[in-house]
């Protein structure tokens, strides 16, 4: 394989399967709910068709880089991962077939999330191992679709919903029919993100052409999210910019303080104009109450407390896979964790979840340039801690992959890399930065 220099960027080398797998885990499910919409089809047949097509795909990837080469820290990483899901995969046996509890949902929704929407894609994403600068070959396809889904999303999503009685009425949150607020608000705030951390290094994309093009993507990714209405994109995109404000050079620090400072104005006549237009009182939803007030409103408070109800019934190996008080899951990762797998386990994740976020910031603080995965990363860690479950955050969990497959560099490869930058100078010495 031919070395990338510093300064130069190959010929992409783009491996189409992978490329599938990463967009369909991403903006994939999002584009087919728009499309169904759009052309009036049933939704159902069409995404579980290419939730199939992924599952294949990502086995594909799976057995093509058992035998590849990587990293220390990635190693471990997938051995603690598979330890997890060792342990959740008894859980769901156990509650399930083995001994079933009276669930729900059906017992084969949980196994096809948690194994044809989660793991499978996860390890798919993180067993093939790619240097950090081969990240460039696939950001322009995710970003087209990203955006693509956003922009059918403007036209598309509705607020206005039906209850069991057949009566519509405004729910104040902008929808699909097959797509929910928070899932769609964190599509907006995908393509905010994306755009932003463009703007800022995508050097391939630095005319003026294509920076007017990121930000009208921007643009449309902040009507997305305030529209949807869901907190929990929009806490995800703060931490992503506050992520970028601690770890990119001094140089960027002011434009990411300008993209909070402009973002911050823009809420208010765009809130003002939801709420004329769409009856969506964003700006109240999103910023008019305390962490609190939403908590117990939303009743997450006795969700997280039910859910710690069934964990102190078997602290050790976990209660349940799910609260049998409310037939459903904490709306969080973490507790939801303590709930179905105890203790031990649960220190494993959040051990696991720390030095991933480690690993995103050193791939980040070396190579911003190629630093989007880390970004995808924290965006989707933050959304399963306000509405996530572990066999349904299929976001998160491929987020994970593909950090673990673009954040892997080897001893070897970086000893590679630094030989070459001595033998071959960038030309006028520029940097790709």
């Amino acid at each position: 394989m031919t070395e990338v220099l510093p300064g130069r960027r190959a010929h992409p080398k783009v491996d189409y399967i992978y490329l599938a797998v990463v967009i369909m885990s991403f903006p994939g499910y999002p584009l087919v709910a728009a499309f169904a919409t759009l052309f009036d089809l049933p939704n159902t047949p069409i995404s579980l068709a290419m939730r199939a097509l992924n599952f294949c795909l990502a086995l594909l990837l799976i057995v093509g880089g058992i035998a590849s080469r990587r990293g220390r820290g990635a190693s471990v990483l997938l051995l603690l991962l598979a330890l997890f899901w060792g342990a959740y995969v008894v859980r769901l046996y156990v509650d399930t077939l083995y001994e079933p509890l009276f669930l729900g949902k059906e017992v084969s929704y949980y196994w096809v999330w948690a194994i044809g929407g989660c793991l499978v894609p996860m390890l798919g994403l993180a067993m093939r191992s790619s240097r950090p600068e081969q990240a460039d070959d696939y950001f322009r396809w995710l970003y087209v679709a990203t955006f693509a889904g956003c922009f059918l999303s403007i036209f598309l999503a509705t607020g206005t919903v039906s209850n069991e009685a057949g009566m519509e009425y405004e729910s104040g949150r902008m929808r699909l029919e097959a797509l929910n607020p928070i899932a769609l608000g964190h599509l907006g705030a995908m393509l905010v993100v994306l755009s932003a951390w463009a703007l800022l290094f995508h050097r391939p994309w630095a005319r003026g052409s294509r920076r007017l093009f990121l930000l009208f993507g921007m643009a449309i990714g902040a009507y997305v999210l305030l529209a949807a209405n869901s907190r929990g994109p929009v806490l995800a995109v703060l931490a992503c910019f506050l992520f970028l404000l601690c770890f990119v050079s001094f140089r960027y620090k002011f434009a990411v303080m300008a993209f909070l400072v402009v973002g911050a104005l823009a809420v208010v006549p765009l809130s003002m104009y939801l709420q004329e237009a769409h009856n969506i009182n964003a700006f109240g939803r999103l910023f008019g109450m305390s962490l609190e007030e939403h908590a117990q409103q939303s009743s997450r408070l006795d969700l997280y407390a039910s859910a710690l109800e069934v964990f102190w019934t078997n602290p050790w190996l976990g209660g349940a896979m799910e609260d049998p008080s409310t037939l459903g899951y904490p709306h969080n990762v973490i507790v939801e964790s303590f709930m179905a797998l105890g203790f031990f386990v649960t220190v494993l994740f959040i051990g696991v979840l720390v030095a991933l976020c480690y690993r995103a910031a050193v791939l980040f603080r070396r190579y911003p340039q190629y630093g989007w995965p880390a970004l995808l990363f924290l965006q989707y860690l933050i959304g399963a801690q306000f509405s996530g479950s572990l066999y349904g955050s299929t976001f998160m969990w491929c987020a994970i992959g593909l950090l673990l497959s673009f954040g892997d560099q080897t001893r070897e490869k970086m000893f590679q890399v630094s030989r070459a930058a001595m033998q071959v100078r960038p030309r006028l010495e520029r940097q790709t930065w």
